[in-house]
């Protein structure tokens, strides 16, 4: 094949994807709130507060585990049904391919104060609730990771998957295919599934009102170096996320969880904000009482 065939045909599946894309969208995304929430212990608050970014946990060692794998069989058997039984090969592909997609996931609540997050991220210690500015978050141009609304419902995700499905279908039964095709596919639409099979919970999560942010290396520009700390799970990959302000978070509210004394924590957590500039970042303490 000539270089000008391929980027042809490239370029022309590029431009469907983006298409594809913003049908998607059209389904699942919503405009988030203009603060979100995330939950951490002393160790994420400190380094957070010290780099300006946040960490990015691979998805293996997330604390809800246990709801990917929720996620990955609802996409896995959402593909292989809606799919026409004449491209079963392909989509065998296209499943075990984004089953190998690296992805790492930062966690966002809506929610400010709530009594399973603090049980979930605190250590078994005081915990700490950043309240972040949406704006400041997260780019569309790969400078930041995205930010994508969890679904809660499985009906809503079959309807998205669904729809990618069948306009894949579409675009295989109306256009040439081969090695330039199958290669886009694998590619675009595993990293898109990886992506909705780690927005994917069980509705009995849904009071957290999840929002999550994605890197995943091989699918954007932005490159982050893999580093390793010591996690819930033992060994756990992660990486260190950028806002858009460089090494600055866009921090508006701190709230202190359940704890024994509040006014000295107050304290240190002012000291800590002022000590790196954070001005104007209101302190708050959790409203769920202590249980001794």
């Amino acid at each position: 094949m000539e270089k000008s065939e391929y980027e042809e045909r490239f370029a022309r599946m590029d431009q469907w994807w983006e298409t594809v894309r913003a049908e998607l969208v059209a389904i699942i995304s919503e405009s988030p709130p203009r603060i979100i929430y995330h939950y951490t212990d002393i160790d994420g608050l400190l380094g957070m507060i010290l780099t300006g970014k946040i960490w990015a946990t691979h998805v293996s060692r997330l604390n809800d585990s246990s709801e990917y794998h929720h996620g990955m069989k609802i996409v896995a058997d959402c593909v292989r049904n809606a799919m026409p039984a004449s491209s079963k090969p392909l989509v065998e592909k296209i499943i075990s391919e984004f089953k190998r997609v690296e992805t790492y996931v930062v966690s966002y609540s809506t929610k400010h104060d709530l009594l399973s997050q603090w049980r979930s991220y605190s250590g078994g210690k005081v915990g700490y609730c950043l309240g972040m500015a949406t704006d400041g978050i997260a780019t569309l141009n790969d400078s930041t990771p995205l930010l994508e609304p969890v679904i809660y419902k499985d009906s809503l995700a079959q309807q998205v998957i669904s729809k990618m499905v069948n306009r894949v279908d579409e675009y295989l039964q109306n256009n040439k295919f081969g090695d330039v095709e199958v290669g886009f596919l694998l590619g675009s639409v595993g990293g898109t599934l990886a992506n909705l099979a780690c927005t994917i919970k069980h509705p009995k999560f849904e009071e957290e009102n999840e929002y999550r942010q994605f890197y995943q290396p091989g699918a954007t520009s932005l490159q982050l170096e893999q580093n390793f700390r010591n996690g819930r799970f033992g060994l756990t990959p992660y990486v260190e996320v950028p806002f858009i302000e460089e090494s600055r978070l866009p921090l508006r509210s701190v709230t202190i969880g359940p704890c024994q004394d509040a006014d000295p924590e107050i304290y240190i957590v002012k000291t800590l904000l002022e000590k790196y500039s954070y001005l104007n970042v209101e302190v708050l303490v959790s409203e769920i009482p202590l249980r001794a």
